[in-house]
């Protein structure tokens, strides 16, 4: 898998491309295109049949810059981070 900074990694979410970045990294779950910062604990995005989903709950300032960094560029649907774990567990 490649490691990548945290400013190319878009690139990767994009295509819903494996990747691990600078306290982040994606993969697939079950068929689900995750993209976690900080360890499977807290999960940012995922991708569902093409539908995209967004970890709407406040972390901490840093994570807050990875969403900015790391988000899709398309709509996404914001949910908390428990029923976000839910979609790939």
């Amino acid at each position: 898998m490649p490691k990548i900074s945290n400013s190319k990694a878009r690139e990767f979410v994009q295509v819903r491309a494996p990747f691990v970045g600078s306290n982040t990294f994606a993969e697939v779950i079950s068929g689900i295109y995750v993209v976690f910062s900080y360890g499977h604990h807290f999960p940012m995005f995922a991708c569902v049949n093409g539908t995209w989903y967004e970890n709407g709950d406040k972390f901490s300032p840093s994570t807050s810059k990875q969403q900015t960094q790391l988000h899709p560029l398309c709509p996404t649907e914001k949910l908390d981070t428990a029923t976000l774990k839910r979609i790939y567990q």
